[in-house]
């Protein structure tokens, strides 16, 4: 397991840890005499653990977004120095991802490269948009549906579903990051 995993796992623990309530044994031993008391004790338990189920289920990050984050972290200066694509190359590139017009539209393109992400070949996409910098990885080859999120040490990422792929927006902000993906499906 990673650091980042048993991290992960620790602040789960600690964050179900629910401290028992003052004076529950005696209300559990009046509960037992009470078969409608009984009930709604067992209905409220089973109501709070689907609850935390739930929760923890909907916070948890997703792999493919934090892989975006790791990648603006760890990778996003080297894949910046390997150069630019030309614009007519980058454009055939991301064609059938996302149209190189609709990038325009939403920001400023200042790089666009194509970069080894996952186990293929994304198209790495440095964005100013009004309210800062965001950073997009194309890809192509990775349909999916709906999307996916994670924040990580500051960052915030969404993975959205594209009609001929996937597209992974990385930012500091995590409605910055909402917005972008909005304006991207739109």
């Amino acid at each position: 397991m990673s650091p980042e995993h048993d991290a992960f796992e620790a602040e789960l623990r600690q964050a179900l840890q629910v401290p028992v309530p003052a004076g529950l044994a005696e209300r559990m031993v009046h509960a037992r005499t009470a078969p409608r008391r009984r009930f709604f004790a067992a209905a409220a338990g089973v109501l709070a653990a689907a609850g935390a189920g739930g929760y923890v289920w909907l916070v948890r990050p997703d792999p493919l977004a934090v892989a975006c984050i790791d990648f603006v972290m760890k990778e996003e200066a080297k894949s910046i120095m390997m150069g630019a694509m030309p614009r007519a190359e980058a454009e055939a590139a991301i064609a059938a991802t996302v149209p190189f017009a609709r990038l325009e539209q939403v920001g400023q393109v200042k790089h666009i490269g194509p970069c080894p992400f996952n186990g293929a070949t994304a198209y790495h996409v440095v964005l100013a948009v009004p309210q800062g910098k965001v950073t997009l990885l194309v890809m192509p080859s990775s349909p999916m549906r709906g999307a996916r999120y994670a924040a990580k040490e500051g960052m915030h990422a969404a993975v959205v579903a594209m009609r001929g792929g996937s597209v992974g927006i990385v930012g500091g902000d995590a409605a910055i990051v909402d917005s972008v993906a909005g304006a991207l499906r739109g």
